[in-house]
């Protein structure tokens, strides 16, 4: 008797990039050009186009069109990316893009410092260049590897599911039905703090410094020195004094929304708004009547104590208990110790 038997379905084999870390590693490099076409290729060309002399109508204006450019650029890398992944990015992605980033950052950093003491200390000599910058190399690729190796062991998909789970890396709310006024109330003190700080550093002109002349323009970059090339330097940010205050701008207000979307920190602003809502709030008028009786209690103690006071120090003189100093006979220097 024959029977039939189905063919178990082949599975489909998973794309690489669907797994939180490869999806992680090509994600950040693709954040990572996007954000040097923003902001190295972009004005390049912009500069290219419309140098100094061929400005649309003047330096400023030309500046607010670079900027829009910068924007829309920005926000077109966004999509595109948004889109690979189907808008819908797996989980741990996004908190992989971030550990990437902020890895890839220290370990640059890290190379920075090594090879500043190295070229200041250590490596004086031109003819030894090459070498110190070998071995800057070298910490970059060393530590790039051992970086690798930890992010590719199986836990880190965990521990980046875990991480975006925080919500730190979304803009969906938490309970956003719940604790809506206590939840503003947090948000307009972040941002207040936030705003003073940045108010600061404008009014105190912090940002302004070393502003170099290119085509009778003044430009305030931030340049970073990088050892063993001769005196190279990398721009690491444009326009300082305009590009940081609106970076902590959109910060603040990043931080300030996620803070209260935070399930922790999000609980405990729901748990204080339902116990202020069974606080019994007094009328005005019993307000006004409770404040006038606090304020005439507090009178008539200060009067009852000033004269009780006055009272015991007059008897006690009296029957020679306190002496009364003679203020003719006081030492006239300082230091000296009084006989009472």
């Amino acid at each position: 008797m024959a029977v039939a038997v189905k063919n178990a379905s082949e599975a489909a084999p998973q794309n690489p990039l669907d797994r939180p870390t490869t999806g992680s590693l090509v994600a950040a490099l693709y954040v990572l050009g996007s954000i040097g076409v923003v902001f190295y290729a972009i004005p390049w060309v912009w500069g290219a186009v419309f140098g100094p002399g061929r400005e649309l109508v003047n330096s400023f204006v030309d500046g607010t069109f670079l900027l829009l450019a910068m924007i829309a650029g920005g926000v077109g890398l966004g999509w595109l990316g948004a889109r690979r992944v189907n808008f819908d990015p797996p989980r741990g992605l996004r908190a992989g893009v971030f550990v990437v980033c902020v890895g890839l950052a220290a370990i640059a950093l890290t190379a920075w410092c090594v090879g500043t003491l190295l070229e200041k200390y250590a490596l004086k000599d031109e003819s030894l260049r090459m070498v110190g910058l070998t071995v800057t190399l070298a910490v970059v690729v060393g530590l790039g590897y051992l970086g690798l190796r930890k992010f590719m062991q199986p836990g880190t998909e965990e521990t980046l599911i875990a991480l975006e789970d925080q919500g730190w890396f979304s803009l969906a709310p938490y309970k956003k039905s719940q604790g809506q006024r206590v939840r503003r109330g947090t948000i307009l003190g972040v941002l207040v703090m936030a705003g003073c700080g940045i108010w600061v550093l404008v009014d105190h002109k912090t940002l302004v410094y070393g502003l170099a002349q290119e085509g009778g323009v003044s430009y305030n970059h931030w340049f970073l020195p990088l050892p063993f090339t001769g005196g190279q330097q990398l721009m690491l940010l444009r326009d300082v004094r305009f590009t940081v205050p609106l970076f902590l701008t959109v910060l603040s207000l990043w931080f300030a929304y996620r803070l209260v979307n935070f399930p922790v920190f999000a609980d405990f602003l729901i748990a204080t708004e339902a116990e202020m809502n069974k606080v019994s709030w007094t009328s005005r008028k019993r307000l006004f009547q409770d404040t006038v009786v606090v304020l005439v209690t507090v009178v008539l103690m200060t009067i009852f104590l000033a004269v009780v006071d006055i009272a015991w120090f007059f008897l006690l003189t009296q029957i020679g208990v306190l002496q009364k100093p003679n203020v003719d006979n006081l030492p006239q220097k300082a230091g000296i110790e009084q006989p009472w």
